[in-house]
This record gives C-alpha cells, structure tokens and sequence, in this order.
C-alpha cells in the first residue's frame, strides 16, 4: 500500500499566533530529519498567505527569509508542496508583537467570487516561484473546500489538479468553520468538479481523501489525562492557541467523532488501526495528516516507530504519486 503523510506547515490562528521558531521550523526540522534517515518522501502545505504577510511586513522579514529557506530546502530534498490557502490572512495585522486574525475571512467562500478566485491565483504563481516543480495539490484551510465552483477556474489555471481537504464523514459548521462531508462517495478516490465531495465522472479534478476514522471518548480520556501526567513528552512543540470552533472538551469526552487520521501527537497511536483498516478494506492508499505546530516528542517516537516498522513492506510517497 503507498502511504501519503502530509504536513499542513502553519502558525496558529487563536489568541496567540506562536513563534515562526516553535511552530514551523523546529519541528520541521525534525520531521525532516526523520524523512532523511528513512528516505521517505513528505508532502507540505505551507500557509501561502503566511509567507506573503511576513514578507510584507518589515519586523518579521527574517522570520520569513527562514521559512523561504526551509521550504526550499525541504523542496530541494525531494519533498512536495501543495497549495495551502488560510485566507484571513487577507485581512490579518501586525500589532508590533503578533498577528491579529479576523476569522470572520476564515474560509474563501467569505470573499465574493472574483476576490477568491484572485487570491488563489496570487498564492500559487507566488508559491511556484519558491519552488523547483509547479505544484498540483490543493487543501483548504481548515478542510473548508466548499463551495468550490467559485474558484474551480483558478485552481484549474494554477495548475492544480489533485484535493486533499475531504475526509469522509466529517462536518464542521461550527464558526469559523463550514464543510459537510457526511455524503461522500464510498470509494477510494475520485472525480469532482464543483464540490470535492461529490463524485463528478467527468471531472477535471480528483479528490484523494484524507483517512477518516472514529475516536471514542475513552481515546479523548486518555489523551488528557496523559498530557497532564506527562506535558514534557505530550505538550506541542508548537507555542500557539488554536481558534476556537473545534468542538468542546466536554462533547470530546462524551461522544464518539469522526476525525482524519492524524500524526499529530497523541492521534499518532492509531496510524497502525488506520493502516490496519485500509488494508481490510482493500484501499490503494492512505492519506495522513499532520501540523508541524501539534508535533510532540511522544508524537515523533510514535511515527517514527510507524515508519520504520512499514517501510519495507508499504511505500511512502507524495501525494501526487498515490495513484
């Protein structure tokens, strides 16, 4: 089976944003490390808007000159890069000591269609610009890819070809979020046109999901308690507040959700049930996600141990090369 471990490279977008240092090139580093010594191969999807404020705005520009290395560097040793829109970043500002976010322009479909489809267009002819290869992935910020139609034409002349924001049977209408991804078709991948969620024969687009599964209370018990037993091996090396929006700990803790299949620290313990799972199912691939930010010591060891127990018998590839 060929196994896509993708990497949304981002700050945080809460009541604190987090150090460019803590969130993105730290645990980079060492998730690069990690590729390097197994030579595996990662997809990233670094926030485009991200890049453009910093560059932008004179007090962060060394902040941003490291960014622009790491990402070519990261582009240099083989590993790929999607376009990865946050499009707050539009109206987002410097307070001379952080960025201030207005999520009220979380999701493109908050700008009208013209705006929207301008914004895709500028990220990814500058994203191309850092990169040795033209990019042919997409994921929304936030998984929120829908409605797509308004900016389909822009994606399609930015040359991407490939999503990877859906992960079946998941919904979110929680501000700032709003996706909806309960009626999925119940394949391995597919076509789409005007909405990634729905099967489109003819589509110019092909959708390849991120792996879903359900999470019980009981995995939310544990991996609070842990984080309080233990916050030196299960406390993010990221130093930022996520937004708000995600659901309650007390709904965590109560009933059962349905979430992607992550590398994000403690969610690492279930890549083995995820591989498990698809095998089963006799799936071609499994798409993983994961957020240098949420990388913890306790999550690393987990994927490294991941890794190195598949990689001789299961591929890991880019996401582009899943098909």
């Amino acid at each position: 089976m060929k196994i896509a471990i993708t990497w949304d490279y981002e700050l945080f977008f809460g009541e604190r944003s987090g150090s460019v240092a803590q969130c993105m090139l730290e645990p980079t580093n060492r998730l690069l490390s990690l590729a390097a010594k197994y030579k595996i191969p990662f997809t990233f999807f670094p926030d485009a808007g991200c890049l453009i404020k910093f560059e932008e705005q004179s007090a962060c520009h060394d902040a941003f000159q490291a960014i622009k290395n790491q990402i070519q560097l990261w582009d240099s040793k083989g590993h790929e890069t999607g376009l990865h829109i946050h499009p707050h970043w539009e109206k987002s500002s410097w307070n001379g000591q952080q960025w201030e976010h207005d999520l009220s322009f979380y999701k493109l479909s908050d700008f009208s269609a013209e705006e929207a489809s301008g914004i895709v267009e500028r990220y990814a002819s500058y994203m191309n610009s850092l990169l040795s290869q033209p990019m042919q992935s997409y994921r929304a910020g936030g998984w929120c890819a829908q409605p797509f139609a308004p900016v389909a034409d822009a994606m399609k002349k930015a040359g991407i070809h490939l999503d990877s924001s859906v992960f079946k049977g998941g919904k979110n209408t929680t501000k700032p979020y709003d996706y909806d991804f309960t009626a999925t078709p119940d394949l391995s991948h597919w076509k789409f046109t005007e909405d990634p969620a729905v099967l489109h024969a003819d589509g110019i687009f092909t959708e390849l999901p991120i792996a879903s599964m359900n999470y019980s209370p009981l995995f939310f018990w544990k991996l609070f308690v842990l984080g309080r037993l233990n916050p030196g091996q299960h406390k993010p090396i990221g130093n930022g507040l996520p937004a708000k929006g995600g659901g309650s700990k007390k709904e965590l803790l109560t009933r059962t959700h349905r979430l992607c299949v992550s590398a994000d620290g403690y969610f690492s313990t279930q890549l083995n049930r995820a591989l498990r799972k698809a095998r089963q199912a006799n799936e071609p691939f499994l798409v993983v996600i994961g957020h240098p930010k949420a990388l913890t010591p306790f999550g690393l060891k987990t994927l490294e141990s991941f890794i190195a127990k598949h990689s001789i018998d299961h591929e890991f590839v880019t996401l582009s090369s899943v098909l």
